[in-house]
């Protein structure tokens, strides 16, 4: 009766557990959809900043870069990494947006920014999403839960087996008393 309830649990709670990776990539996305949104007006202003001047946004910050005082070279340095920030957040972006329901894991891992995970994490609200793919993770939270049970219960007889043997009087020791 105890087995069969700790096998709904494990089973209900896989199948929760599993349905809210769904709803973790849509925040994460949503997030790192922001963070983008963000980056790209960082570039456009860089970009009209260089094109006030004449030049190319390439140009206007290898200028920065050479220029002869500390000053400018810091702010070319940092013009560089916001410009090489927004491509790398549109590649993220791009690849977590057009995977596939399956491939999202993969992606999300391939993709992955720890410090936006664990900023979505903290305010991450679980959810139950009432769609296909949501009964896809559910299902593999499932079985997930019932496989760790599985497991957990093969691992608890084998435990079990051990300590009995242990317990069980050696056939020889009643010799050695002879």
């Amino acid at each position: 009766m105890i087995l069969r309830l700790l096998n709904g649990l494990a089973a209900v709670f896989g199948a929760a557990g599993g349905a809210q990776f769904p709803a973790f990539y849509q925040q994460y996305l949503q997030r790192l959809g922001g963070r983008l949104d963000q980056a790209r007006l960082d570039v456009d202003r860089i970009r009209a900043d260089a094109a006030s001047l004449g030049r190319t946004l390439e140009d206007y910050i290898q200028e920065l870069l050479s220029s002869g005082t500390a000053v400018a070279r810091l702010a070319g340095a940092r013009e560089q990494v916001r410009v090489a920030e927004a491509r790398s957040l549109e590649t993220a972006y791009e690849a977590l947006s057009v995977a596939g329901p399956l491939e999202r894991p993969l992606a999300f891992v391939q993709q992955i920014d720890p410090g936006l995970a664990e900023e979505t994490l903290k305010v991450f609200v679980p959810a139950m999403p009432i769609s296909p793919e949501g009964f896809v993770y559910a299902a593999i939270g499932l079985i997930l839960g019932l496989m760790l049970m599985a497991g957990g219960e093969g691992a608890g007889r084998r435990i079990k087996r051990r300590a009995q043997r242990g317990r069980k009087p050696s056939p020889y020791s009643e010799q050695a008393d002879v």
